[in-house]
Parts: structure tokens; C-alpha cells; sequence
């Protein structure tokens, strides 16, 4: 089979998985009857937004019509590195699955206080504040690797940093007010993106 065949299968089967989770756990969430307090700003909606739309777009213009954004693959990439990509997104899908399944009803796609709201510990969330952030930095880095795009590989990523650099400090800062110590606490003891190693990551 063309390599190139493979890369789009694959590519589609990353889409296909992503799509499956996110919706399964945003309609678990939409059932809720608790009142829901939105804190979320217009620039990070943006943001977000824009990392999304590029990346359905120009994923779906490389699975289905490839080349007709010819100026997107102006920079080839060489296999090692669309592989790269490959990796990136299983690692990225398998802790955006984890992710979700932990933090369960406690989800949100915005910044928002929830009555009755738990303090997820487990899972990825034992090291990591933010795990759904990192898998989607991950998912878009690795998409746009695996399609050899430069679009893909630079917009999405460069966007939702933006929404991640200005939700991380408003979500952690909504915590705070509702478990007060025993997050800050948890701040002290977890990376945001990352497994805190050594030093102060908070």
C-alpha cells in the first residue's frame, strides 16, 4: 500500500477516536442538572476556536482532497518524522481517553465552577493539573507531523497555546476558591503539562 494511503488512514482513525471521546464525554455532561457558573474570556474562545477550525479544515482537505492546499505542503517532511507525528497522536489520544474517564462529570469545555464539584486526583491527574491540554498539544503537534503540513503542524498549535496560557491561570484560580489548601496543595505536588520533576512548577 501507497505510504501516503497509510498516513491518511491513520490520520482519519486519530480524527475518528478524537471526535468518539470528546463527544461521548461532552453528552455526559450536557445531561447535568447542577448550576454551571461560566468564567471564560472572549480572547481564549477565539483562540480555540481557531485551532479547531484550522485543524478540521486542513485535516480534512489532506484525508480526503490532498494537495488542493498545495502551498500547506510546501515544506516536506521526511518519514521519521510524520512516524514522529504518528506516535505523538497515540500517546496524545491515549491520555486525552484517560484523562476524560477520570475526570468524568467534573469535565468542562470552558472555565466554569460546578456545584458539588470533586478535586480529581487520579489517573493522569495524579501528576499532571492539565492532562487534556497536554493530549491536545500533543494530538495537533502530531496531526500536522503525520500530514506533513505546515499549517496544520504550526496554527492549531500556536493557537490553543494561547487558549492554554490564558485558561490555565483562570481555571487554577477558580480551583482555589473552591478547594481552597487542599489545591493549592495538589498545585504543589503536580507539573500543569507535564510531571513535575524538580522545582516549582506551579
Amino acid at each position: 500500500m501507497n505510504k501516503d494511503i497509510v498516513f491518511r488512514v491513520l490520520m482519519f482513525l486519530a480524527f475518528v477516536a478524537m471526535m468518539t471521546i470528546r463527544i461521548y464525554y461532552q453528552s455526559r455532561i450536557f445531561r447535568e442538572k447542577r448550576g454551571v457558573d461560566i468564567k471564560e474570556g472572549k480572547l481564549s474562545l477565539m483562540a480555540g476556536a481557531i485551532a479547531a477550525l484550522t485543524s478540521i479544515v486542513f485535516g480534512a482537505e489532506y484525508i480526503f482532497t490532498p494537495g488542493v492546499f498545495g502551498f500547506a505542503y510546501a515544506l516536506r517532511y521526511p518519514d521519521w518524522v510524520r512516524w514522529l507525528g504518528c506516535f505523538l497522536l497515540i500517546v496524545g489520544i491515549t491520555l486525552l481517553g484517560l484523562a476524560h474517564h477520570h475526570l468524568g462529570k467534573s469535565f468542562s469545555s470552558f472555565v466554569v465552577s460546578k456545584e458539588d464539584q470533586l478535586l480529581v486526583e487520579t489517573g493522569p491527574y495524579r501528576r499532571i493539573r492539565h492532562p487534556i491540554y497536554s493530549a491536545y498539544i500533543l494530538n495537533y503537534l502530531g496531526g500536522g507531523l503525520l500530514a506533513s503540513n505546515w499549517v496544520l503542524t504550526v496554527i492549531p498549535v500556536l493557537m490553543f497555546g494561547i487558549l492554554v496560557a490564558i485558561r490555565m491561570g483562570q481555571e487554577e484560580k477558580v480551583m482555589e476558591e473552591s478547594f481552597g489548601q487542599a489545591y493549592i496543595e495538589y498545585e504543589k505536588r503536580t507539573g500543569r503539562l507535564i510531571p513535575r520533576m524538580f522545582g516549582n512548577n506551579h
